[in-house]
């Protein structure tokens, strides 16, 4: 009760804020972005609520539009079908570096996970960031983790179950820091979703020496299991180094063509993720008028 209060608090805020902006005259010139304000007197007469946040409407997609469940759930359950076909075909795996090496049919067969967007769901903090006019930070974002309220992506668990019911582990790798791994662990099992017992199953960054990166982590999971799809929000779920420009990111996904929606499948997350800093040149350093400015 307490979650599906927080989760419909989070939506009335963002209708909230969508009637203020509808309040706008129709024909209003669109205000221009001005430079951060820094701190004193021109701060505190700058208001964030002035300029519509830029993740307003993805966050309204994903915490309210039937086409966003409809679509995850669509996702899921091409993926189960397909994880059924790979238990019948010892020869299959979706870990490229696996296939060339080979000696991996005997392998317990698993499927990796990525966990936010993908299986857990948090646009409620995404909410808060638009009813703050906040950008993230590693501080709010670790709150928020701890807090153990992300929901779980509509068809998400029943997938992770039915893999379960058929002897696949389900290993959840994520770019969450080490430090908030048992507030994760937590809110997975909370609402249901398998974890091993007798093995890590859940991955985090930075958890052990050379963990920053995710194709390290792929590699020690390819080392103990047929690895038979991977599910995820972000190019980089898939493969590494996916840190390039717009073209090259294209490039990329089209030269693996035949993995997606066979071994690979990709959930849309709108919010944020490696596509967006494409469009700034990954400069992370920039002030949030600058990167918008950079779209």
């Amino acid at each position: 009760m307490r979650k599906m209060l927080a989760r419909c608090a989070a939506r009335c805020l963002l209708v909230a804020l969508v009637l203020g902006l509808l309040g706008t005259p129709a024909c209003a010139p669109a205000p221009e972005l001005a430079e951060d304000p820094g701190s004193g007197e021109d701060a505190a007469a700058a208001t964030p609520r002035a300029t519509p946040h830029e993740n307003l409407h993805s966050t309204l997609y994903m915490q309210t539009a039937a086409e966003y469940a409809a679509l995850t759930r669509q996702v899921f359950r091409s993926a189960r079908r397909q994880m059924q076909a790979a238990l019948r075909d010892s020869s299959w795996t979706a870990f490229p570096a696996q296939q060339e090496r080979g000696r991996y049919r005997s392998k317990p067969p698993a499927v990796v996970v990525d966990v936010d967007e993908t299986v857990l769901d948090n646009s409620s903090y995404q909410a808060r960031l638009i009813r703050d006019g906040e950008r993230y930070s590693t501080d709010t974002w670790n709150a928020w983790v701890r807090e153990e309220q992300a929901e779980a992506v509509s068809g998400a668990l029943a997938f992770a179950q039915a893999a379960e019911e058929a002897g696949v582990t389900v290993v959840y790798l994520t770019n969450r820091d080490a430090s908030v791994e048992p507030a994760t662990r937590r809110n997975l099992r909370a609402l249901g979703f398998p974890l091993a017992e007798r093995r890590d199953a859940v991955l985090t960054q930075g958890e052990q020496a050379g963990w920053e990166e995710k194709e390290p982590r792929r590699e020690a999971v390819a080392e103990d299991f047929r690895i038979l799809l991977f599910l995820g929000d972000n190019l980089g779920d898939f493969l590494p180094e996916v840190d390039r420009s717009i073209e090259a990111r294209a490039q990329l996904a089209e030269r693996y063509a035949g993995y997606w929606g066979r071994q690979w499948f990709v959930l849309p997350n709108p919010q944020y993720g490696s596509w967006e800093g494409a469009l700034y040149d990954y400069d992370y350093g920039l002030s949030r008028a600058g990167t918008l400015r950079r779209k």
